[in-house]
């Protein structure tokens, strides 16, 4: 019977132990994941520092470090600061990054009232049939030129605040209104009836 309660307390007592060893661990990388994080706010606060500082090199060479550094977080930092940028210069190159980066751009479409009346009934004509979405595929791209490919034979170009493309009988040019946003005239060939003409509305994250 006293064995019985001696090995029952030994148990006991080393359940305790290991469950306090237990809890010490957990405590140790509770603290360690909290200082990483820390410094990783710490890192990130610095380099927004210097995409928001007065030396523009600095700010242009920290951009193309953090959008091309693998990591995720960085990269949005980078894109988000930049395309709120008054330095034009990094704000183009956000808007290069950002429009390259997606697989298709999906714009939004309303009839010029500039247009003629023929063309204006033309583009109504386009939207009853279509829908008022129009999309374009980015098959390929190359950051340094801002060409991408809608496939392979039509092309656009991102240059400086501006995206321009030909698709077909197709052709547009929208510019950054806003931290988030292109809006432009385009042309789209609705076949024998001739061009519907537009302006078009697309996000660009």
């Amino acid at each position: 019977m006293k064995k019985s309660v001696i090995v029952i307390a030994i148990v006991c007592l080393s359940a305790g132990l290991f469950s306090g060893s237990s809890i010490a661990v957990a405590q140790t990388s509770a603290t360690e994941m909290l200082e990483q994080a820390r410094a990783r706010a710490r890192e990130m606060e610095e380099l927004k520092a210097v995409l928001n500082g007065p030396d523009q090199n600095m700010r242009l060479a920290s951009f193309d470090i953090m959008v091309n550094s693998g990591d995720d977080a960085m990269r949005q930092i980078a894109i988000d600061t930049g395309l709120a940028s008054a330095d034009t210069l990094m704000q183009a190159m956000a808007f290069k990054e950002s429009v390259l980066s997606l697989n298709r751009i999906v714009m939004s479409l309303e009839i010029d009232n500039n247009q003629p009346a023929e063309i204006q009934a033309n583009s109504q004509t386009f939207l009853d049939g279509n829908g008022n979405a129009y999309a374009l595929a980015i098959v390929e791209s190359d950051k340094k030129t801002g060409i991408f490919k809608i496939d392979t034979r039509y092309k656009g170009q991102v240059t400086g605040l501006e995206l321009t493309f030909n698709y077909s009988y197709d052709n547009g040019r929208l510019s950054l209104v806003d931290e988030s946003t292109m809006k432009g005239p385009i042309r789209i060939y609705k076949g024998g009836s001739g061009y519907g003409s537009f302006i078009a509305t697309a996000k660009i994250r």
